[in-house]
């Protein structure tokens, strides 16, 4: 008898899932930018929010190093270690199992180009994801071809490296004078002749990313990249309004914070009033049995 894939136990189970046949892969992304339909990228770290990102109809979630800053209060991405981020993948996995899953290796993980291809393939082996992030930069063109000769499904991620930020003067904006994009989109371009799958531009003008959309035809994720993109992708709790200051490519959707406020208020105070626990709340005692 053939095994249950864990995609159909997955179903089985309830959790969020796509109509059958619908699953998102990497052939699905390419026909998309083929036909100019746009991929809607979303960060995700856990079961609940990749099960209602999934319903919601988004083609790629990211399981992101920005989880050390947004879930963990750390004041930097570099504070995510390999894993945690391989438990908030098969998490989000589990809630989202036909969506395409990307995994975002950690700062300092990848070092060596034997070190790259056996951690990213514990994202693949152990997690369930489809492709693997990396920070990338001209040094990284050896390590992206072994990469693909290993059959990992890579995204190149050039322009603002959260993991070196503060290499790069902090969080702000790359490829703005002349010689800062055409490195860039150089960059880029090598990283994508070297067999990367995918390529996340972050921070950089809209004119980067065309010039690079015009010399490569792999999928382009844009974060704060402009239009010129294939996709776009958002940190979930910027979107959603967890923090008072968000980049300004991020437009804010909902005001999830203060639903979940209200919500505690309302518990705390029928907590104080004696509301709650109400007799349809707790349990009973059995009544005993006749005797014989």
């Amino acid at each position: 008898m053939d095994t249950p894939s864990l995609a159909s136990t997955q179903k089985a189970a309830g959790y969020g899932s796509l109509p059958a046949g619908s699953r998102i892969t990497l052939h699905t992304l390419r026909e998309k930018k083929q036909r100019g339909e746009p991929i809607a990228m979303l960060t995700a770290y856990d079961y609940p929010s990749a099960k209602i990102l999934a319903a919601a109809g988004v083609d790629l979630l990211l399981v992101g190093d920005s989880a050390a800053t947004v879930l963990l209060g750390a004041p930097s991405t570099t504070a995510a270690t390999f894993d945690f981020l391989l438990t908030l993948t098969a998490a989000v996995r589990r809630g989202a199992p036909d969506v395409f899953l990307m995994a975002d290796m950690p700062f300092a993980s990848y070092p060596d180009i034997p070190t790259a291809v056996a951690t990213a393939a514990r994202f693949i082996r152990e997690a369930g994801a489809d492709a693997v992030k990396f920070e990338m930069d001209l040094r990284h063109t050896e390590m992206t071809r072994a990469l693909a000769a290993a059959g990992i499904c890579t995204c190149a991620h050039v322009g603002l490296l959260p993991q070196r930020a503060n290499l790069q003067g902090g969080y702000v904006a790359q490829g703005r004078t002349p010689a800062e994009a055409q490195r860039i989109a150089e960059t880029a371009t090598a990283l994508a002749n070297a067999g990367a799958h995918l390529l996340l531009l972050e921070a950089v003008p809209d004119e980067v990313t065309a010039a690079v959309k015009k010399t490569t035809d792999i999928p382009i994720l844009g974060c704060g990249a402009g239009p010129s993109a294939d996709g776009h992708v958002v940190v979930l709790h910027d979107m959603l309004g967890f923090f008072p200051r968000t980049p300004r490519f991020v437009e804010r959707y909902g005001e999830v914070p203060a639903a979940i406020e209200s919500a505690a208020r309302q518990y705390v105070g029928a907590v104080r009033s004696h509301a709650y626990p109400a007799p349809h709340h707790q349990y009973h005692m059995k009544s005993p049995r006749p005797a014989e």
